[in-house]
């Protein structure tokens, strides 16, 4: 299958005006420093992982889908899982009904495995692929220019924003217990059932009515929208402020260009632990 961007320029107009229109929220309700480092800084990010990754995977054949048997039922289970777990996360955060931890990523999980194994799907369409020394090389360069981005944000002025504790995943690394914890914490709870509802079964739902490009940005806005709760009840984020983080889409695009090159879920799984978080951006 010929290498070619998913991206057509359609998308990458509308993936900019997002940005200039988060860029533009922070700037005005909370600093030209809160938007450089979050908007500028990310978008070298995005551009860096997208630009790289191609670069060391061109020529790698692209892994031929498995076929979609009910699209359109497929595509509106994938929703309504969204919307339960959303409404999950929000009750988790303010505390309405009294509902153990586990329940959103057992619920999300659950759901996946019920459409997956109950239409016979095979273990590749779930992403059970080892990846590749290429593919795991296209990680590392990701995981380092995360890095990289965030030795240049140390150099920069802060943001204007105040500080929240609980975002900053910094702040939670006390010893190499705490390391182990925090990482499976976010393995168990955010990285596989997140990706598995997003990247391996909304995504390929979704470009059954879209074209592909714009199959990952939506999936990578609902992506973003789905961590609104956590921004508007945990961090107490006014809605137009919360609006502008969410419209900055960096892991759901990269996560989303991955898993169409890769079909690899251990790969995602570790793109999520150690790519996604942002430590002093």
């Amino acid at each position: 299958m010929k290498n070619t961007s998913p991206f057509p320029r359609d998308v990458i107009y509308t993936a900019v005006l997002l940005y200039a229109i988060s860029g533009i929220i922070l700037l005005v309700y909370i600093g030209p420093w809160e938007a450089i480092r979050n908007v500028g800084i990310n978008g070298l990010i995005l551009l860096s992982w997208l630009w790289s990754v191609n670069r060391i995977l061109r020529g790698i054949p692209i892994p031929e889908p498995d076929p979609i048997r009910y699209p359109a039922a497929e595509l509106a289970w994938a929703l309504v899982a969204l919307a339960v777990t959303v409404g999950i996360a929000a009750n988790g955060y303010a505390g309405w009904v009294g509902i153990p931890s586990w329940a959103l990523p057992v619920t999300v999980c659950g759901t996946v495995l019920v459409l997956f194994v109950g239409l016979g799907y095979s273990r590749r369409a779930l992403g059970l692929v080892w990846p590749s020394k290429r593919e795991w090389l296209g990680l590392v360069v990701i995981i380092v220019i995360n890095g990289a981005a965030a030795a240049l944000a140390q150099v920069l002025p802060p943001g204007e924003a105040e500080p929240v504790p609980q975002a900053d995943l910094a702040n939670r690394i006390t010893g190499p217990w705490s390391v182990v914890v925090l990482a499976m914490g976010i393995l168990l709870r955010a990285a596989l059932p997140e990706e598995l509802l997003l990247r391996v079964t909304l995504q390929p739902r979704l470009a059954q009515f879209v074209p592909l490009g714009w199959a990952m940005l939506i999936q990578a806005l609902l992506f973003s929208a789905g961590h609104l709760p956590q921004r508007l009840i945990g961090y107490q984020e006014p809605w137009l402020v919360a609006l502008g983080y969410s419209l900055i889409v960096n892991n759901g695009l990269i996560g989303g260009y991955l898993w169409w090159r890769t079909r690899s879920l251990p790969l995602l799984l570790l793109l999520h632990l150690f790519a996604y978080p942002r430590f002093g951006i």
